[in-house]
């Protein structure tokens, strides 16, 4: 392999350079380069539509419509009646005329129509401008506090991770500011980061590790904190829309459930166990068992490193990597989620030397949502899930040894923890 690398720099000096010494240029003009193709493209989209919509097929801004109808609904009957996917499916045909069949599900709690009522404005391309501007305003802010370094911000930004988020219309800017506060400032600002914790619950499954990572790490004033958001957002909820509201969501997020690993659902798009293993051929009730296995010992693993860790970066990397694998219900829109986490594991390998092939694997990490979510139909690749698992095995590098767990020769020792 020297001699390999060796002849290269002798008869390739300029491709040498590139991706040696002059690597960090390389990859910025890349960056530079998608963002300026992505913005090209996705502008002649908009440019071209026709009534909101593009020739590509979905409207502006994606999913943002279900959140904009859910807007305009919040406090009237059809806020219930969009529970059931034939009403909701019914409303945007009707919204949307000769537009297409419109299968979606509408499956968040009623504290979320508390969060988007205001964005339930006259039109609906100055709501979702202002949905992506205040919540990606709010994810690059969270992320800057972590590292400021400029460098590492433009790539951040041009993550084809961070477009995907934008044109999806999904609410993935907000989640990643939430577990990313929640999770770097639950010692030093636990208000802060409690009220951030209990706003997930917008989104539960995405915080199922939350408590145990506060407990874990005996952050009892954020969990304090985490516990009386939540139900005070709950209440206010309830006193706003009714008990129906509750019912009819808990009623809706069963019979999705039901619909999981189902013929015509979208696993491809999941980036979780239950979706790799569905994408690999497995039926529901494996890919079930697999997820089971999967979402108990990520919540072990997050206990572990933020028992062991004292790292405010590490404990983020552990939790914001592991969380939207321990939910079988997450897709590769949401894997913004782990930008944060892959920030500050590139911030560490700057301060302390990079592992091996971890400048590579984190390359891929950015890369990947290029190519997602990819081709339906069973089997084939799960390209969504792997692209989150190996963000997260980027993370683990660094956790699991600071948490004093090594690996050699296969076999695991553990050390005191640090």
């Amino acid at each position: 392999m020297n001699q390999v690398i060796a002849t290269i720099a002798e008869d390739f000096p300029l491709i040498y350079q590139l991706f040696t010494t002059r690597l960090k240029w390389s990859l910025a003009t890349m960056a530079a380069l998608f963002v300026a193709v992505a913005a090209t493209l996705y502008g002649q989209l908009i440019y071209e539509s026709e009534d909101l919509f593009t020739k590509a097929g979905p409207i502006i801004g994606g999913d943002f419509m279900i959140f904009e109808i859910a807007a305009s609904v919040a406090g009237t009957p059809d806020m219930i009646a969009i529970y059931e996917m034939p009403n909701l499916k019914a409303a945007l045909q009707n919204l949307y005329p000769g537009k297409g069949d419109f299968n979606f599900a509408w499956m968040y709690p009623p504290t979320m129509s508390l969060l988007i009522a205001p964005f339930a404005l006259p039109s609906y391309l100055a709501s979702f401008t202002l949905w992506v501007t205040i919540f990606g305003g709010a994810f690059f802010l969270a992320a800057s506090r972590l590292w400021s370094d400029k460098w590492a911000l433009f790539f951040l930004a041009s993550c084809p991770a961070v477009f995907q988020a934008i044109i999806t219309g999904q609410n993935g800017f907000l989640t990643a500011t939430l577990i990313a506060v929640a999770g770097a400032y639950a010692d030093k600002r636990p208000i802060l980061a409690g009220i951030a914790a209990g706003l997930l619950t917008i989104k539960p499954q995405l915080g199922l590790l939350i408590p145990i990572a506060f407990i874990a790490a005996g952050c009892w004033r954020a969990f304090a904190v985490a516990a009386a958001s939540a139900l005070l957002l709950a209440g206010a909820s309830l006193i706003a829309y009714g008990a129906d509201a509750w019912t009819s969501f808990f009623e809706a997020v069963t019979a999705h459930g039901a619909r999981m690993g189902a013929n015509g659902f979208p696993s491809e798009k999941l980036v979780t166990p239950f979706g790799f293993a569905t994408m690999l051929g497995a039926p529901a009730s494996i890919a079930g068992a697999v997820q089971i296995a999967a979402s108990l010992a990520l919540a072990t693993y997050v206990f572990i490193v933020w028992r062991r860790v004292r790292d405010w970066d590490l404990r983020l990397a552990a939790l914001s990597t592991a969380a939207i694998l321990a939910t079988p219900y997450a897709f590769y829109y949401e894997i913004v989620i782990m930008a944060p986490a892959m920030l500050v594991i590139a911030k560490r390998a700057v301060e302390t030397g990079w592992l091996k092939f971890e400048r590579e694997s984190l390359i891929a990490v950015w890369i990947l949502p290029l190519i997602m979510p990819g081709d339906g139909g069973s089997p084939s690749m799960p390209i969504c899930a792997t692209g989150a698992i190996l963000a997260f095995a980027v993370a683990a590098r660094r956790t699991l040894p600071a948490a004093g767990i090594t690996f050699a020769n296969g076999v695991r020792r553990a050390t005191a923890g640090s």
